[in-house]
């Protein structure tokens, strides 16, 4: 198994989500106060990504309907 490509994985939805690598770091308590920011934020979209999943990553999820197709019938309103 290779866990450390989840890792390389993780770390990089961390800085494209939450902003882990838009600090640049000057001291060690700023840096360290920040990264203890970030984390809990990849927490709760974790939690809020198992929560309410997207629609196409679960096939039992109804798709909403197209608000710009009539869901009535299959035909068009058109007669002819």
């Amino acid at each position: 198994m290779h866990s450390g490509w989840q890792i390389e994985e993780d770390n990089e939805i961390n800085k494209q989500l939450v902003g882990l690598a838009q600090y640049q770091v000057r001291k060690w308590t700023p840096w360290h106060r920040h990264v203890t920011a970030c984390m809990p934020a990849t927490a709760f979209l974790a939690v809020q990504r198992a929560v309410f999943p997207e629609p196409d990553q679960d096939p039992e999820l109804e798709q909403a309907p197209d608000p710009g197709k009539d869901q009535s019938t299959g035909e068009s309103g058109a007669t002819g």
